[in-house]
């Protein structure tokens, strides 16, 4: 049986699929069987796949004679996999040169490791590649503890899974079990990946290994997808407090804190869906507005870390943009440290609290050692679901 699996689920797309199919079959590592997976198309699917097939005997081609299902069709292909090594490549995505050789030699070298994870470039849909890169935030090279893999993703601060750029060890799916969809068909990958992460190491490879199509709209233009990704973030963050990380107090402080952050965003994400359970916007920010008029005096200047979303939104308090640059907001800080600095520094020029907005209360658990900063040396005033804020005139003893 040969070593690895690369499984392409398809339905519709004969245009797409050749190209990814032959992205497979011209790799460098030779001990591999190419699965794929029609879910009925209607199109020249079959005619593509079996005239490909003619000229490679590594094709295997299967096809239901319904649709079944876009999760099925996905469980299925773990169902069929026979190898020990199986990676997905959705039929409009490609592998690139060196992704299996390199993924193979990660996984054997990591026997702890329940998948590998590689970068993934991006393609529009007319296959034009786009010039933004992904985001691998504090992902470490190598072999990752999967907890800490976890821990990462959650705080925004880990490397987004698609399939095109992962292998797993069959081994591993035979433990944590196939994909599943508690939430939405569009997330069982993230559900499977911390799965296997709440068991098993992974490997990261910094390196474009794949090339995936980003279709317009697939994310910002979902309000249901936004909250079934936040869904799984909360899920993953079960894991955590069911291993033995959660056994020290202050870790467990710092997931309650997350998980009623990612509570609440979940929450926004459905508010302007079903605005009669909630206030509006502007009502929020006329409230948020009233708190901070009661907390700090007139006439003083505070930080307001907002998103740039809300301005000088308080009548005689001078809201100072975090970061800033000549009185302009000048986006999120890079690192941590940098916040630190920047913090210290508008203090040290008289602002007299920070205060964060609810769009930003991901601040408080992507930058966790500025959040540790402030609770250790200043005071929380004010805490609810509009504020935070703390109070930088003296340092809490």
């Amino acid at each position: 049986m040969e070593k690895v699996t690369v499984a392409i689920p398809t339905y519709n797309r004969a245009g797409l699929l050749q190209g990814c199919i032959e992205s497979v079959l011209t790799q460098d590592y030779s001990d591999l069987r190419l699965l794929v997976l029609d879910n009925a198309s209607d199109d020249d699917t079959e005619m593509v796949v079996r005239s490909l097939a003619k000229e490679d005997q590594r094709i295997t081609y299967i096809r239901h004679e319904t649709n079944i299902g876009f999760a099925r069709n996905w469980s299925r292909m773990i169902e069929v996999n026979q190898s020990p090594y199986l990676t997905i490549v959705p039929d409009d995505d490609l592998i690139l040169p060196g992704f299996i050789r390199e993924s193979v030699q990660a996984l054997d070298e990591h026997p702890s490791a329940g998948f590998s994870l590689a970068l993934a470039k991006f393609m529009d849909d007319d296959g034009t590649i786009l010039p933004q890169k992904q985001d691998t935030g504090d992902m470490p090279d190598g072999l990752i503890n999967g907890l800490k893999y976890i821990d990462l993703c959650i705080a925004w601060r880990g490397c987004s899974i698609y399939t095109a750029n992962t292998m797993m060890r069959a081994a591993a799916l035979a433990e944590v079990g196939s994909f599943d969809s508690p939430h939405s068909w569009n997330t069982i990958d993230s559900n499977l990946s911390f799965r296997l992460a709440a068991r098993f190491d992974i490997v990261f490879l910094r390196k474009e290994l794949a090339q995936v199509r980003a279709h317009p709209g697939q994310i910002s233009g979902n309000p249901w997808q936004k909250f079934a990704i936040l869904a799984e973030s909360i899920d993953a963050l079960a894991y955590l407090l069911q291993s033995d990380r959660a056994e020290s107090p202050t870790y467990r402080q710092q997931l309650a804190e997350r998980l009623l952050a990612l509570n609440a965003r979940k929450s926004e994400s459905i508010h302007h869906l079903v605005p009669n359970i909630y206030w509006s916007w502007t009502e929020r920010l006329e409230i948020a507005a009233q708190d901070v008029a009661a907390l700090i005096p007139g006439g003083d200047s505070f930080i307001l870390v907002d998103q740039n979303e809300w301005g000088e939104f308080v009548a005689d308090r001078h809201a100072i943009p975090f970061m800033e640059e000549d009185g302009q907001y000048w986006g999120p800080p890079t690192d941590n440290e940098t916040a630190i600095s920047e913090l210290e520094r508008l203090r040290s020029k008289g602002a007299s609290f920070i205060v964060f907005g609810w769009p930003a209360f991901w601040w408080l658990y992507h930058y966790d050692a500025l959040h540790r900063y402030l609770r250790s040396n200043f005071r929380c005033v004010l805490k609810n679901s509009r504020l935070v804020a703390f109070d930088l005139r003296t340092r809490d003893a």
